[in-house]
């Protein structure tokens, strides 16, 4: 089974997405702050992690440059999920490291797709 890793604090976007996700035979962990999310991270090793950018303790930017610095969490996709839609913000995200950037409001559709494109086992 394939594991996610949702680190989101806003409780109805992260409700949407982990039980879209749990329906469709994931392992879904979830995590509503930045430092939660990373010490998720290097416990689990999910096979993918959905990221916002916006976080308390510990803000998603933070969260991209640590999972960049270890090896072993370089290979996990990172799509960030954010309201934050501005092109320079998207540019940031992927040079340090994310795999995706999905801005709010989206289908989970689109999500879905996002998701298979990186984990192509799930497809």
């Amino acid at each position: 089974m394939s594991r996610v890793l949702i680190v989101e604090d806003e409780p109805s976007i992260l409700k949407l997405l982990s039980q879209n996700l749990a329906l469709r035979g994931w392992d879904v962990v979830v995590a509503t702050d930045g430092q939660e999310g990373l010490s998720q991270a290097r416990n689990m090793y999910p096979d993918v992690i959905m990221l916002d950018l916006m976080l308390p303790v510990m803000s998603g930017w933070e969260v991209l440059k640590h999972l960049a610095r270890e090896e072993i969490l370089t290979y996990v996709p990172v799509i960030v999920v954010t309201a934050a839609s501005r092109e320079e913000d998207e540019r940031r995200a992927r040079g340090l490291g994310a795999a995706d950037y999905l801005v709010k409001p989206f289908t989970i559709t689109e999500m879905l797709s996002r998701i298979s494109a990186l984990v192509p086992a799930r497809a």
